[in-house]
């Protein structure tokens, strides 16, 4: 017989209140706080912003929660990207079917976690979608879903917002922008590339931008270390196409990455954040619409890593790449490293590579217009 849990959901703003909810023969322990910050239309975007906060949230090792946050009105949904907690072992198992997928995401996910009994981890939520005429007056739902090993279903629908907060600076004259493609791949680079295709007026120019940060923190501070002269780079190409007035801007991709040192969750959260941070940073600096940034990131870059030691030759060369091509991640793959030859391979990639690890690719696209 299943065990009996105790679960509540808190949600804590202006115009919220607070749930508790039983699904049947399961109820389930702790708490999900939830603030909302903001749900409102500006300009042609709809922008969320809030913070999940699971207060030791007990996730089973086979089990998981997938929190999504839904814009609804009538038979109109925009599902937005899921939160998913995922138990010990069901973590693992989603790690592998991301492998044997390549990477492809069964739907759309703003953050993973992996719960170890319980969680309490804090995901502050941040996203913008194009503003849809059906959207006026639209409420914002929380939908959770719990997998308990065997199926996943639909345990609650919680309010977060009763109706959108419009601009009233635009009395309903909104230009509706259509969905944007996905971002390419991207393409690493120490130093900007101009990739031009005489054939076509398309171009684009791409680079990396290695900032620093004190430990555990995600905002930028220009003037740390040698961050002012690394977003001095991404500043200097943007400039050059916008004072072209025969260039126009179609696309700025930002893709992040961390080293591989700490938890996968924490890394997950480290590139997530970072790469925010920065597309929020250019978006307060350049008068762009916001659907022209595009925003991935990378946990743990161990194929940057692999071609560094290959490029570059290291202490235990062909030990340690054995390990990191059969050995997986979740299965010890950083312990077996740090073990080796009394952690000298480790160290070494610790001050040698692993900071070159941490980045944020960037790929700007433009076009000729006359």
């Amino acid at each position: 017989m299943r065990k009996m849990i105790i679960y509540s959901i808190i949600l804590l703003t202006a115009g919220l209140f607070s749930t508790r909810v039983e699904a049947q023969n399961n109820v389930y322990v702790g708490e999900i706080r939830v603030t909302r910050h903001r749900f409102e239309q500006r300009g042609d975007s709809v922008f969320i912003e809030m913070t999940i906060d699971m207060n030791g949230l007990p996730v089973g090792n086979n089990e998981a929660f997938t929190l999504t946050p839904v814009i609804e009105k009538g038979t109109e949904v925009e599902e937005l990207p899921s939160v998913i907690v995922n138990g010990k072992r069901r973590s693992k198992a989603y790690q592998r079917s991301l492998y044997f997928n390549r990477g492809a995401k069964p739907f759309p996910t703003y953050a993973v976690v992996a719960a170890n009994k319980r969680t309490r981890e804090k995901v502050n939520y941040k996203i913008s979608v194009p503003y849809q005429a059906w959207m006026q007056d639209a409420a914002l739902n929380l939908h959770e879903s719990f997998y308990d090993g065997i199926d996943q279903r639909l345990i609650s629908v919680n309010l977060l917002a009763k109706a959108l907060k419009p601009d009233a600076a635009l009395k309903g004259k909104v230009q509706i922008v259509a969905p944007t493609p996905l971002a390419p791949e991207p393409v690493t680079r120490t130093t900007p590339v101009v990739k031009e295709n005489t054939a076509s007026p398309a171009r684009a120019v791409e680079g990396s931008a290695y900032l620093d940060y004190p430990r555990n923190r995600t905002n930028i501070i220009p003037d740390y270390k040698d961050n002012r002269e690394e977003l001095a780079k991404i500043k200097a190409m943007i400039d050059e196409i916008t004072s072209n007035p025969d260039h126009e801007i179609t696309g700025i991709y930002l893709t992040g990455y961390a080293s591989p040192e700490g938890t996968y969750a924490r890394n997950e959260q480290l590139s997530r954040e970072r790469t925010l941070e920065l597309r929020d940073y250019l978006l307060d600096r350049y008068p762009m619409p916001r659907n022209l940034y595009h925003a991935d990131w990378v946990a743990e870059d161990w194929t940057g890593l692999k071609k560094l030691i290959t490029q570059f030759g290291m202490p235990d060369k062909d030990r340690v790449l054995y390990i990191i091509n059969n050995v997986d991640i979740f299965e010890g793959r950083e312990k077996k490293l740090m073990d080796l030859d009394q952690g000298v391979p480790y160290r070494y990639m610790l001050k040698e590579f692993f900071p070159r690890l941490r980045r944020v690719d960037y790929k700007i696209t433009y076009r000729v217009i006359k």
